[in-house]
Parts: structure tokens; sequence; C-alpha cells
């Protein structure tokens, strides 16, 4: 055989492999709640950043101009 021939059978069993590893991972019933639960958490805060991303920014540009505009005016607060 040659280095061609090698290399591709050694690609093919490293990829039947995978596909074995990936059976496994996906028949188990506790990994993939995880994963899922993780992506679906994930997935919720970027909704929430995204829909609320413009009220956060105007709260902290408000808050920034509060402390820095009167930094010796206290009683303004």
């Amino acid at each position: 055989m040659n280095i061609f021939d090698r290399a591709y059978l050694t690609m093919q069993q490293k990829f039947n492999n995978f596909k074995e590893d990936v059976k496994e991972f996906m028949a188990s019933q506790s990994g993939v709640s995880n994963v899922v639960a993780t992506i679906l958490i994930l997935l919720i805060v970027v909704i929430l950043v995204g829909v609320f991303f413009n009220k956060l920014k105007e709260f902290v540009n408000g808050l920034f101009e509060k402390i820095f505009k009167h930094k010796d005016d206290i009683d303004t607060w």
C-alpha cells in the first residue's frame, strides 16, 4: 500500500470511530439533556440581551452622566 491508501484508511477509521462516539453520546439521556439545556439557556440569554440592549445602554449612559457630571454636587441625586 502506498501512503495515500494508508492515509485514506486511517481517516476512514477515525471517521467511523467518530460516528460511533456520536451515536453513543446521543444514546445517553443525561448527556443530551444537559447539552440541550445549556444551549437553550444561552439562547434565552442572548435573546434577552438583544431585546433589552437599548434600555441597558440608556440606563448605563444615564448613570455615567450622573456620576461624572455631578461629582461635587451629591444632593442632586
